[in-house]
């Protein structure tokens, strides 16, 4: 069976390149995507190349990665072949709901919103990374839940794997890198190291987006000189951060309703390197991970909680090593490209099978 692979965002992203890479291991598979950055030039750019492949049949199936909802009316006319589709997330829900860059009864939030529900009507199978997302986009959109999979986020593995060569540093760091964006609650994190002000750790806040300046506003009028905010840092050189920290933060610790049902990539990328991590206390983080056992689970919004996890963990060193070594345990069995294979080689052939179009 031949697929055809293409994706909205950049082929890089690192869910495009997981199911690329296990999709490839299986199948021959022809991989159309572009890597221009301006969102635009992008999607036209592939509409274009899209058009020299799709209309002819020298393939099963097509597969639309990350961000494909743009893409999906487009694909579905040219080809009859069946598509699986990777959603992701909502494009509705994240504009209008958790960046707020427009009102859901705007004309670009009504927008969203019809193409979030089309994107997935067209498809004859889609993929989320939680089944809280999934429960989501059923009730929210009015869709067949019998249409849906879950697929964990997961990570690079030849990149997040365990150092234990690597000690973490003195004075114990607390890690949390990211895009600063609202979801993720930094303010929580932010006002729990004022709590933790006079403790012997160190609070390190690596990467940039679009509520960094106001966060490090916050930190300096909060008088904070436990934080260390660093730039942004290449993937390849995060696995040496990730080591060299004592907890990391996995998030989400924001109120923001999508917080609850999703799982932040950076947790799955600290759980493949043995790391001990603090998740916000949500759904979909209990759909992978179990509060004292692989991971330490606090209240989210709440950086009272968020401050006793810290020290419940740091306290506690046998308890520290524990939720390591089952972290790492846990993203194997559940998270790992060996663990997500069979899930999708599954869906991909059900869905050729049944050969709806």
């Amino acid at each position: 069976m031949q697929i055809v692979f293409t994706s909205g965002r950049e082929p890089g992203y690192p869910r495009n390149a997981l199911l690329k890479t296990i999709l490839a291991e299986h199948f021959p598979l022809k991989i159309v995507t572009d890597d221009t950055r301006k969102t635009l030039p992008r999607y036209l750019r592939l509409s274009a190349k899209l058009l020299k492949v799709l209309p002819y049949g020298d393939y099963d199936l097509a597969f639309v990665g990350f961000l494909g909802q743009p893409l999906m009316p487009y694909v579905r006319t040219l080809t009859r072949r069946p598509i699986v589709f990777d959603a992701y997330l909502s494009v509705y829900d994240t504009l209008c709901f958790d960046r707020k860059v427009y009102k859901p009864r705007s004309i670009m939030g009504r927008l969203a919103f019809w193409l979030d529900r089309f994107a997935c009507d067209l498809a004859d199978y889609v993929l989320l990374d939680t089944q809280s997302h999934v429960d989501y986009f059923v009730s929210e959109f009015n869709l067949p839940k019998e249409k849906f999979s879950r697929i964990f986020i997961g990570c690079d593995e030849n990149i997040f794997y365990p150092r234990p060569e690597i000690q973490p540093s003195s004075p114990p760091t607390i890690l949390y890198y990211g895009s600063f964006l609202p979801l993720q609650g930094i303010d929580i994190i932010l006002h729990a190291a004022k709590i933790l002000k006079k403790c012997h750790m160190q609070f390190r806040l690596i990467g940039q987006g679009m509520e960094l300046e106001r966060v490090q506003k916050l930190a300096a009028d909060l008088e904070l000189s436990n934080i260390i905010f660093s730039p942004h840092l290449p993937v390849k050189k995060l696995p040496t951060e990730i080591a060299s920290s004592t907890i990391c933060l996995g998030g989400h610790f924001g109120a923001a309703q999508k917080a609850h049902r999703v799982i932040a990539g950076k947790t799955f990328q600290a759980l493949a390197m043995g790391k001990p991590t603090i998740v916000g206390e949500n759904p979909a983080n209990h759909e992978l991970l179990t509060h004292g056992f692989d991971a330490w689970f606090c209240k989210m919004n709440d950086p009272e909680a968020l401050a006793d996890a810290i020290l419940s963990i740091l306290k506690d060193q046998e308890l520290c090593t524990t939720l390591g070594q089952n972290a790492h345990r846990t993203f194997l069995e559940k998270a790992s490209i060996a663990a997500l294979t069979p899930q999708v080689l599954t869906i991909v052939n059900k869905v050729r099978k049944a050969g709806l179009h």
